[in-house]
């Protein structure tokens, strides 16, 4: 049963205490602190492989980014063979050292060397393994499965179909869903499962919610309350997932337990992540925040920023943080 309260609202301050490396996170130290695309590339999201290269995706040019850790900026437009420009939105690292990405009707692989191997809609097919009409059928999520193959979610002939893909077999189909809704960000959770963030559902009474889908097909959700808006989404250190939320942050159990956590004076949220001090950072508008376990939140306003949205931990608890507006990435090391 989905047990809903409020808990402590976020205070703007200073941090304080000590940072202590939990995991390891690659770092781009040798880039500048501000990595200026193109205009009007409106960077929808970015990550960073374990060599230190990040990788922007740039919905506006149709285009990824390719960044060493020098902060040289190579451009790879994605591949298309007329229609509309596909517009990538989210991005996976690739175990390979490349990354996996979701572009309107595309999905696909840029390696390091810049190869595309990709699957499309209709008459642009795609040259993947298993290419054809209607194979990836517009996905909107990706992550990392449990399997080591990338999962994603599409539509079929109106059921919410979820499939995973490799470089090997292309894309296979994990299980069909008679029933319709739109998918944010998907995650592995601490139980095995990809779970995900869900809104609009057709016809449902409660339309907003978070999935679990486990490797051999079996869905759950969990339903939020009405004023929920869910977005972005992470596997925290507590074995709970965490997920930005209409003006706050949530988080949410493998039992369903649901705590909300506002954020003070928030329009926007933007993206979600455990940093090296095993806390969850996230953007709102024009600040990045953080949030421990226990419920404690600080905010920081970030220089000259906009409109923040994906952000990036580095080894030494600094960020890259994608600015849309400004079309620029930032490195931002919060006070200590």
């Amino acid at each position: 049963m989905l047990a809903a309260m409020l808990a402590a609202t976020g205070c703007e301050s200073s941090g304080s205490g000590s940072r202590t490396d939990a995991r390891s996170t690659p770092s781009a130290s040798a880039a500048p602190a501000v990595i200026r695309l193109p205009p009007k590339a409106w960077p929808a999201d970015v990550v960073l492989s374990q060599d230190g290269t990040l990788w922007a995706a740039e919905s506006s040019l149709a285009a990824i980014a390719q960044i060493a850790p020098s902060g040289k900026v190579t451009q790879h437009p994605l591949p298309r063979d007329g229609g509309f420009a596909p517009r990538p939105s989210d991005l996976v690292p690739s175990p390979d050292g490349g990354i996996w990405y979701a572009a309107g009707d595309q999905l696909g692989h840029l390696s390091r060397s810049g190869k595309f191997t990709w699957w499309g809609d209709g008459g642009e097919v795609g040259n993947g393994p298993g290419a054809g009409p209607d194979v990836p059928g517009f996905p909107d999520a990706l992550t990392l499965g449990p399997d080591d193959t990338v999962w994603y979610e599409h539509s079929a002939a109106g059921d919410k179909v979820f499939s995973r893909v490799d470089l090997k077999h292309g894309p296979t189909q994990i299980t069909r869903l008679d029933t319709q809704f739109s998918v944010v960000a998907m995650t592995e959770g601490p139980d095995g499962a990809v779970w995900f963030t869900q809104s609009e559902e057709y016809d449902a009474k409660q339309r907003e919610g978070i999935g679990r889908l486990t490797s051999d097909g079996k869905y759950r959700k969990w339903p939020l309350p009405a004023n929920s808006s869910p977005g972005a989404l992470v596997a925290g250190p507590d074995r709970a997932l965490w997920f930005t939320d209409s003006a706050g942050i949530s988080r949410i159990d493998t039992d369903g337990d649901l705590t909300r956590y506002p954020v003070r004076n928030a329009t926007y949220l933007g993206d979600i992540v455990v940093g090296t001090d095993t806390s969850l950072w996230f953007t709102a508008d024009h600040r990045i925040g953080r949030l421990t376990t226990e419920g404690r939140m600080t905010l920081w306003p970030v220089p000259d920023a906009e409109d923040l949205g994906a952000l990036v931990p580095l080894e030494d608890g600094s960020f890259w943080l994608a600015d849309r507006k400004a079309d620029v990435l930032r490195r931002f090391t919060p006070p200590q």
